[in-house]
């Protein structure tokens, strides 16, 4: 047989190539499912830390018996750190969406 001539394709071949690319196509996916879930963590992660800092100290009953919140307005970490957390967080969110619409 000359190399310009192809392999007779067999219903035997046909069905393993199939089943190949099946595999191929379930790893892509598996993979990837993987790398969206490990960036939904991580910005689930970054969230909290956030909300941490942004949460309202006072007591349920301090809430009810209206209780102003204090005045200083600077989160417990200091603005340079949420700062910083609040980009880490747009980053990882940009990168799943950029991610699960096939732009990347």
């Amino acid at each position: 047989m000359r190399d310009s001539e192809e392999a007779p394709i067999t219903a035997g071949s046909r069905e393993e190539h199939t089943r190949r690319e099946l595999e191929r196509a379930n790893a892509q996916m598996r993979h990837f499912r993987a790398v969206a879930a490990s960036l939904v963590n991580e910005a689930l992660k970054v969230w909290a830390e956030i909300w941490r800092v942004c949460e309202d100290r006072r007591t349920p009953d301090e809430i009810l018996n209206g209780k102003t919140e204090p005045e200083d307005g600077i989160p417990a970490c200091g603005w340079d750190e949420l700062r910083q957390k609040l980009y880490l967080l747009r980053h990882y969110l940009d990168y799943s969406k950029r991610l699960c619409d096939g732009s990347i």
